[in-house]
């Protein structure tokens, strides 16, 4: 028997899942913050919460009731923030659903982008 950390191991879905908590945690760190609770469900790995009540903001894993909630593949989640695949396209195909304060999500992308500017990882308009 493998156990939990064997099943995690080579999991799609929870790697990126990994991957999209790191960005996160690199594009909020400092003075940014959304002012507000964004959960990403990924379904197939879990969920990554954003408080951004907090000053850092604080990036986390635990399940928590959001001021806005997108549901989203966690593969396409991670393709939107490297910038491999249009987040308009992808909503506008049904591939993203949102709920709650549509707002609060749109204030992440200028922070992404400031992110991608001055780290050059490609994350641009």
């Amino acid at each position: 028997m493998a156990g939990k950390a064997g099943a995690l191991r080579g999991n799609p879905a929870l790697e990126a899942e990994n991957e999209i908590e790191a960005i996160l945690k690199a594009a909020l760190a400092g003075d940014v913050t959304l002012g507000a609770v964004l959960k990403f469900v990924h379904p197939g790995a879990g969920v990554v919460v954003i408080d951004g009540r907090k000053q850092p903001n604080e990036v986390h894993r635990r399940d928590m009731p959001a001021d806005c909630t997108v549901h989203i593949e966690p593969l396409l989640n991670l393709a939107i923030f490297q910038r491999h695949i249009d987040q308009n396209t992808a909503f506008r195909q049904g591939r993203i659903r949102i709920v709650g304060d549509v707002a609060v999500v749109a204030r992440l992308r200028p922070i992404m982008l400031r992110q991608s500017n001055a780290t050059g990882d490609g994350f641009r308009e």
